[in-house]
Parts: structure tokens; C-alpha cells; sequence
């Protein structure tokens, strides 16, 4: 697949990850890397001769935007406004189940699982559950906002808008799985259970950097309901809120930016 560039400048090149890619790889042999498709194997090195700085990281399996630095000016400055948190990022998800709020805030924290294997990068959600094998929890919080309902192949998932305030590895997969409503095709945080997909439907959609020389807005199109391999497969029940074309998913995004909306079913977790 195709790694399409979505913007470029003299300090920043924008991309649109493909899903089951990833970023870098220091093995020579991996080809399947961003890093191969726009620039050497060896970009994502100091020394290489033009080096590219990832100020955010994808998954593997997650497609969407993915921002890259090409100055250590530029890497300085978009980094700052990450660990600020004043950068804004959008990731459209559909899951299993049928959300049962509209609006909802996850604020558990997230650690390593210590019951998964040193190689597998696999973290949890600290719940009065698993407080014995979450280790090194960390603060985390992300707003879901439901947009449809529906059913892919039979069985009931839900669009939805997640919006993550931190930035913990896997956090909107594993929260999304502690509320009980796992990322369709997350082989991963289904115990390796949900292998019929093609694919895991989680997908970076906006990023808004707000840099003072030059701030980003970037968007990408839908990308579930325009692949035949997910819409022959769905089955509409319900929609909330339209998103799918550009200036409806600005709206939602406007929605879910908001500290409270008036006539929303909200409910917490933490």
C-alpha cells in the first residue's frame, strides 16, 4: 500500500499511514516501513544523511495521519506543543457493541500488562480488577463521542470519535476494551479472538498542530465505508451524527472539543 503525502514543507512532511505498516525499522530487511516508502531505510537514524524526526507515533495496525519533522528546529518546536498538550488529535474507531452513551470521558490509568510477555508491548487499564499486574500506571484520559450504530457481518459494533487528552501507548485501544467495546479487528486486545477482519478500524483522521510559523490542520477522508470490505459487510441501524464528508466531521470534532453539551447522554469512567 501506498504511503500518500498529505502535506509538505520546507519543516514538515504529513503523511497518511497505511494500516499494518510500520514507521521505522532498524532491521535492513524490513521494507514494510513509512521510512522506505518516502526516504532511505536509514532515515529514521541521527546519522543518517537526511533524517526524519517522528514528533508522533502510529501502531502498526492503525492507518491516518502520521507527522514527521524534517529539521531538529522543527522536531523541537512540535514536540513542545505535544508535551503541552496543545496539539488536538482526532482518530475515527469502530467497535464491538453498541455504546450505550453518547458522550463519555476514560480515565483510567494505563501500565504495563505484567502478565503478557516482555516482547508484546501490551498494556492495561489500572481498574480495581488489575491493580496486581498493571505496572507503572500512568494518568490517561480520552472522549469518545458515538456517531452510528450499526452491524458488520451480523454481529452489533458503533462509529465513534475518540479524542485522547494523553498520549499512553495503545491508550485508545485499551480503553476502548476496558469500557467493553474493543476496536474491531484488534487481534490484540481481543486476546487474539477477533482475526476475521481485514484489518484493525482505528484511523488517525485530523491532527491540528497549532505551530506560531506555521500551524497544521490536516484531515484525511474516510476510510472504512469506502473500502467494499468493510461496507459489504455493514448494516446501518442508527446514526447520531453525520462525519463522513469533510465539513460534518469538523462539526463532530467541535462537539467532542467541548466541555459539556447540553441534551447528551454523558457517563464517566475512571
Amino acid at each position: 500500500m501506498a504511503v500518500v503525502k498529505l502535506y509538505e514543507s520546507d519543516q514538515f512532511l504529513v503523511v497518511n499511514k497505511p494500516y499494518d505498516m510500520f514507521i521505522n525499522s532498524d532491521d535492513e530487511r524490513e521494507k514494510n516501513t513509512v521510512t522506505c516508502h518516502i526516504a532511505s531505510h536509514d532515515s529514521h537514524r541521527a546519522n543518517s544523511a537526511n533524517p526524519l524526526h517522528f514528533v508522533q507515533r502510529l501502531d502498526y495496525s492503525t492507518s491516518g495521519i502520521l507527522c514527521i519533522a524534517l529539521t531538529k528546529t522543527a522536531a523541537a518546536s512540535a514536540g513542545k506543543l505535544f508535551e503541552k498538550r496543545m496539539t488536538k488529535k482526532y482518530y475515527l474507531a469502530i467497535v464491538r457493541g453498541h455504546i450505550d452513551v453518547e458522550m463519555c470521558d476514560i480515565q483510567y490509568p494505563i501500565g504495563v500488562d505484567q502478565t503478557s510477555s516482555e516482547t508484546s508491548h501490551k498494556m492495561i487499564a489500572l481498574t480495581e480488577t488489575t491493580e496486581a499486574v498493571c505496572g507503572l500506571p500512568r494518568a490517561a484520559h480520552t472522549r469518545l463521542l458515538a456517531l452510528e450504530t450499526g452491524y458488520y457481518e451480523g454481529n452489533p459494533v458503533s462509529v465513534v470519535l475518540l479524542k485522547p487528552v494523553t498520549g499512553r501507548r495503545h491508550q485508545l485501544r485499551v480503553h476502548c476494551t476496558t469500557i467493553g467495546h474493543t476496536v474491531l479487528g484488534d487481534y490484540t486486545y481481543s486476546e487474539r479472538q477477533d482475526t476475521a477482519p481485514h484489518r484493525m478500524f482505528l484511523h488517525a483522521t485530523r491532527l491540528v498542530l497549532p505551530l506560531r510559523e506555521e500551524p497544521l490542520d490536516i484531515q484525511t477522508l474516510e476510510p472504512f465505508f469506502s473500502d467494499d470490505r468493510f461496507s459489504s459487510r455493514w448494516k446501518p441501524l442508527s446514526a447520531k451524527y453525520n462525519y463522513k464528508n469533510k465539513e460534518d466531521f469538523l462539526a463532530v470534532c467541535d462537539i467532542i472539543d467541548k466541555s459539556y453539551e447540553i441534551g447528551v447522554q454523558y457517563k464517566l469512567f475512571s
